[in-house]
């Protein structure tokens, strides 16, 4: 089973991963971790080596410094190939650490063609249930600090908090949108630990379910 989580940036889509994939393993079932970042990872992403020599930080600039539409064919590698990975894992749960929408709403507000953006994004392999964390793009500010990126910022070089306030709140507003009309499930960032017990009732209920749908 794939659980894509996904998010606005700050929302701790990370950390609430790696707490479910612990969680799982203590409940008895398999579990891994798939991100978009693992292209770092040579030995698991081989066709990704032309990355050597660049690390997060440095892609995270350049990512925003890239022209539309070859920004959103590059994001859309990265989100296909975590997606694929995920797909082709054997675990009884595998998490996709993000996934396409947050790239996907980020480059509809910066002018990248509609149809470019959809054709991508309904290229991604499937998974069985996608996980909005909503955080206010005001309190995303105030867990990030000043460890701010430029791409987060609206491709803003000089990372103007208030330039992410205004990014960020435009963002949500289309991810909001599109959990409503895709029938995501939207999980208020409030607190990691309310986070963490949603997910868990979340996952629960899916691996039962599967579980009894195999036992017939």
């Amino acid at each position: 089973m794939i659980i894509a989580l996904d998010g606005p940036d700050g929302a701790g889509k990370s950390t609430q991963v790696r707490d479910l994939v612990a969680w799982a393993r203590t409940e008895g079932h398999s579990a891994a971790v798939v991100g978009k970042w693992d292209v770092f990872r040579h030995d698991v992403v081989p066709h990704a080596r032309f990355l050597r020599g660049t690390d997060q930080v440095d892609l995270r600039t350049c990512i925003a410094e890239m022209p539309t539409p070859a920004r959103m064919l590059f994001l859309g590698w990265m989100n296909a190939t975590a997606a694929t990975r995920a797909l082709e894992r054997t675990e009884d749960l595998v998490v996709l650490d993000g996934y396409w929408a947050k790239h996907a709403a980020a480059e509809l507000l910066a002018d990248c063609p509609p149809d470019l953006v959809h054709t991508i994004n309904a290229t991604m392999a499937p998974v069985d249930s996608v996980v909005y964390l909503d955080v206010t793009p005001e309190e995303a500010l105030r867990r990030k600090g000043i460890d701010l990126a430029p791409y987060e910022c609206g491709r803003d070089t000089g990372c103007s908090p208030a330039r992410f306030l205004t990014h960020q709140t435009a963002v949500r507003r289309v991810l909001l949108d599109w959990a409503r009309t895709r029938g995501w499930t939207v999980i208020p960032s409030d607190s990691r630990q309310n986070v963490q017990h949603a997910l868990r009732d979340h996952v629960a209920a899916l691996l039962h379910t599967r579980t009894a749908v195999r036992q017939r």
